[in-house]
């Protein structure tokens, strides 16, 4: 199939909404523009064959900007003989490559206004979204459950993401939707509709922010495919410097996945318990300790080791464990930990004060066993 009917099935496929099309690069108008381009250069004796003809002279494009519009240049380098001459002194006058330059450069220029601005929009939705979120699984809730369950959402999404092997499409994202309905994780929370608005809402960003990225590929190639055209049918040479001046700039949007963006700006507005564990016990890091070389560990690990002797960091080597006092102790991030994971930190008390009992009880009874009579 060819590019101009593959760029419309896609479009089309994707749902990309109608305003957005109007704004897309018209390709099939641009492929006719070079047919006449081809047309006038054989009205006027320069066919493809001549213009690829190094025998005859090198023939190339110099593009420079004007405001909103783009003066194109045609050159070239070659003999001096008459006949050459001639087609010289006509080839810098065609009228009909303006036409598709300035007909192209101008559909670049508003796509790219377009783009600029919708991903603006795109941004600060995210960004409300993620605060919206962020209150609504403040640790000082008093449903702390939907915390939790958001969190596991979060968990299902990155997991779901990851077994695709893949980036998500409107089909797979419809897929972990379902997921997370046969899950039954809306339908537990405790704010139930609240949540469900601002999951729909999740959902719909998702959605979007795919089809926006395919919107914004897909013109990205038409661009390039038509420059490639032009080139091919002409033998014009104006790819190289032409490039330059229609290149989309780099945004956060276009440089990363859409689950990237997602990941950073929403789901990590939820501390992750992965984050917060003692790389020694595996198990939450309360009463943190840090070190000097940066990581923390739970109190009782870092007691552990230091009654061991170790001096070494267990994750850089650094010689700072001896060093560790009550004043490394992160009381900053120890209630960051009790306001977002309590239920971890209630087992990790539990678990600290059964293991100090018994740590007792092995130096009152020195190892043995205490029998009574």
């Amino acid at each position: 199939m060819k590019f101009g009917k593959t760029f419309e099935k896609e479009l089309e496929e994707d749902e990309i909404p109608e305003e957005w099309i109007e704004k897309s690069i018209h390709y099939k108008p641009l492929k006719k523009s070079i047919n006449r381009v081809v047309d006038e250069m054989e009205r006027i004796g320069l066919s493809k064959h001549v213009a690829a003809d190094p025998e005859h002279c090198h023939l190339y494009y110099e593009f420079e900007r004007h405001g909103d519009s783009l003066e194109a240049r045609l050159k070239f380098e070659g003999n001096s003989d008459d006949e050459t001459e001639s087609i010289r002194s006509e080839r810098l006058k065609l009228a009909s490559d303006h036409e598709f330059f300035d007909d192209l450069y101008h559909q670049y220029t508003e796509l790219e206004q377009f783009n600029q601005s919708h991903e603006e929009q795109l941004l600060t939705k995210i960004q409300l979204l993620s605060s919206m979120i962020k209150q609504l699984t403040d640790g000082n809730n008093k449903h702390k459950s939907d915390m939790y369950l958001w969190r596991e959402i979060f968990n299902q999404y990155v997991d779901f993401k990851l077994d695709l092997k893949t980036h998500f499409n409107r089909k797979t994202f419809n897929q972990f939707v379902q997921h997370i309905t046969e899950l039954k994780l809306i339908k537990s929370f405790k704010h139930t509709k609240q949540n469900e608005k601002f999951f729909n809402k999740f959902c719909d960003l998702n959605l979007e922010l795919i089809q926006f990225l395919k919107f914004e590929k897909l013109n990205a190639i038409a661009v390039k495919k038509i420059i490639k055209k032009f080139d091919k049918h002409t033998m014009l040479q104006s790819g190289k410097n032409l490039t330059k001046m229609v290149t989309f700039h780099e945004s956060k949007l276009s440089t990363q996945s859409m689950e990237q963006i997602i990941c950073t700006d929403i789901v990590r507005v939820i501390p992750q318990l992965d984050d917060y564990l003692c790389p020694i016990c595996f198990a939450i890091a309360y009463k943190p300790v840090r070190l000097s070389c940066d990581h923390f560990f739970c109190l009782r690990c870092m007691i552990k080791l230091q009654r061991r002797g170790e001096k070494k960091c267990p994750m850089c080597r650094d010689t700072v464990v001896m060093d560790a006092t009550e004043q490394n102790i992160d009381y900053q991030l120890m209630e960051l930990m009790k306001h977002q994971f309590p239920d971890e930190v209630k087992s990790k008390k539990k678990l600290n004060d059964r293991e100090v009992t018994e740590e007792s009880l092995q130096a009152l009874y020195g190892g043995g066993q205490c029998t009574i009579v």
